[in-house]
């Protein structure tokens, strides 16, 4: 076979770098990482608070499974009682080792600021605005564990995007919510809810 003919068959060590493609996001994860999961929060230029605050409520949607919907303001206030539990959060835009995109509702309470979960949850993310980053629940001792990856680790794993975000925010938070952003009384929550105040 002739040398020429070799070298434009020969793949690179890596053989997805040889391939040229764009990967397309299609679906954006709408919960925090999973404890298996390394993964990174992307840094918009002022660390977490580049992410929006809003109010959520998880609530059975029309086949009976728990999801997370985001409540305007003027919802939220009409109808809390009836949308509970609801919690504050901060939409956290991140990505896994694995490419996998989220938001991620980082939860906080100003009326309890002390609580142990959220703080160490705030904690976390903001060390995975900088490094691979571990969340893994202590019922325990009532917080979240913290897992910082190990040098050996670090220097194998390839970045898929380099904290660089594939989408905008704002589409992440589209192809996240998926119909579950609660802006007026038509949305299919409030009708199933069946309260009008």
């Amino acid at each position: 076979m002739p040398t020429d003919l070799l070298k434009k068959l020969a793949i690179a060590d890596d053989f997805d770098d040889g391939l040229n493609r764009n990967r397309v996001i299609d679906r954006v994860k709408f919960d925090k990482p999973q404890p298996n999961e390394w993964f990174k929060l992307f840094n918009l230029g002022k660390g977490l608070e580049s992410f929006a605050k809003v109010i959520t409520t998880t609530q059975p949607d029309a086949n009976g499974e728990q999801q997370k919907y985001i409540l305007s303001t003027e919802i939220g206030n009409k109808y809390a009682q009836s949308l509970k539990p609801f919690s504050r959060c901060r939409l956290a835009y991140g990505y896994t080792t694995q490419g996998i995109v989220f938001i991620w509702p980082l939860n906080y309470n100003p009326d309890y600021p002390e609580n142990s979960w959220h703080l160490t949850a705030m904690k976390i993310a903001e060390a995975a605005l900088d490094d691979w980053t571990q969340i893994q629940s202590d019922r325990t001792q009532k917080c979240y564990a913290h897992f910082e990856m190990q040098d050996l680790m670090r220097e194998s794993v390839k970045d898929p995007f380099k904290n660089k975000p594939p989408i905008t925010y704002e589409d992440a938070i589209d192809k996240a919510s998926l119909g579950r952003v609660v802006d007026n009384e038509e949305h299919r929550l409030i009708k199933m809810i069946g309260v009008k105040k």
